[in-house]
């Protein structure tokens, strides 16, 4: 993960979060779209991965957050 994405406001990084949390809970991890993503958390999907390297990196973070 790119640092980068602490230097976020805190309400930013979260509504990141919620979007994939959201859509990872309700897909499995194959259907989870990142399109879907990055609508909820109303970025692109360019910065998503610039923050994150891929879903698979992104998914392996929310992972760690929850636990």
């Amino acid at each position: 993960m790119n640092e980068k994405f602490y230097e976020l406001p805190p309400e930013k990084q979260q509504r990141i979060i919620n979007a994939g949390l959201e859509v990872f809970g309700a897909h499995d991890y194959p259907q989870a779209s990142t399109d879907d993503m990055t609508a909820k958390a109303e970025i692109s999907k360019g910065l998503l991965f610039y923050y994150f390297k891929n879903k698979k990196e992104f998914y392996l973070f929310l992972f760690d957050y929850c636990c």
